[in-house]
């Protein structure tokens, strides 16, 4: 299929110059020039080498294949403003959210918030590794992003930062034989299969990192991005789950999971709210951006 040769701003300005009789009325409703209008209309007829318009004291007049483009450039006109349209409202209707796997849950609220408030939007929500949701934000497949901090991030990208608010912790069977209640070393952890999201998230770096900073490698037993399914293989004794803590509250509750205490385990992670500056932002992105804002107020003024 070849390209069009046509140019559309030029067809564009010669229908409103045939529209408006005029090319000084054309000019206005441009907001161009007179020149401008007139060399568009000009360079128009020499790429085709057909005559348009005539000019009799200073009133435009359509030739035959003037009044024939005339109805297919309204009809291009028409549905320009239609393709606008579609690209405005789209925008307003829809809000694509990528929000890293550890901390879905303990956003789910935000998320429904945002839903109470706009519930004509339709809402996209995409559940990854926080270093493969900025990627895919880079490809304009998401509006907005909440990831784990993130190093050596792209400068197309916008950051807010919210500071540390939860914890990560280790969570194992009850019945698993490293269930205990003083905390243990990280040499001993190291001994131990951990359940881990898959290599990209924040909270994999953050486990890789701790464990280095001691000259400890850890036994990744099972990369998994999926909570529940990583809360499963935890019940089954398959290893010790690396966890967000709002995200395995119920479980604590029950006793089907129980905390590993860990002697200088304490990693706590914040979020970064993630926008790409080549992107014009909507109303939706600074709607939900006001309400992540609103919800960790009390951080943010700490």
């Amino acid at each position: 299929m070849r390209l069009p040769q046509v140019n559309l701003q030029q067809i564009i300005s010669f229908y409103y110059v045939a529209k408006e009789k005029s090319f000084s009325s054309a000019a206005e409703r441009l907001f161009v020039t007179q020149p401008a209008v007139t060399q568009q209309i000009r360079a128009l007829e020499v790429q085709f080498g057909v005559k348009l318009v005539n000019i009799k004291k200073k009133r435009v007049y359509l030739t035959k294949a003037g009044e024939k483009l005339f109805v297919y450039a309204e009809e291009l006109f028409d549905h320009v403003i239609m393709i606008e349209n579609f690209l405005k409202s789209y925008r307003l209707n829809n809000l694509h959210i990528g929000v890293a796997g550890t901390m879905m849950l303990y956003l789910m609220g935000i998320i429904d918030r945002f839903k109470e408030l706009y519930p004509s939007v339709q809402v996209t929500v995409r559940e990854g590794p926080s270093r493969v949701l900025a990627e895919e934000l880079l490809d304009f497949r998401h509006d907005i992003c909440l990831v784990g901090p993130l190093s050596n991030l792209s400068e197309r990208l916008n950051a807010f930062h919210i500071p540390k608010v939860e914890k990560l912790v280790f969570v194992a069977s009850p019945e698993y034989r490293l269930a205990v209640e003083s905390p243990i070393k990280w040499k001993d952890l190291a001994c131990y299969p951990i359940i881990i999201q898959p290599e990209g998230s924040v909270a994999y770096e953050l486990i890789l990192n701790n464990f280095s900073t001691r000259g400890l490698k850890p036994q990744i037993g099972a990369e998994v991005d999926n909570i529940e399914f990583a809360k499963t293989l935890a019940k089954q004794k398959k290893g010790i789950a690396l966890m967000f803590l709002p995200n395995i509250r119920e479980e604590l509750a029950n006793g089907t999971l129980t905390i590993i205490p860990v002697e200088g385990g304490d990693i706590r992670l914040g979020i970064d709210v993630l926008t790409n500056r080549e992107a014009a932002s909507s109303a939706m992105t600074e709607a939900l951006f006001n309400i992540v804002k609103e919800h960790f107020s009390y951080v943010l003024s700490k």
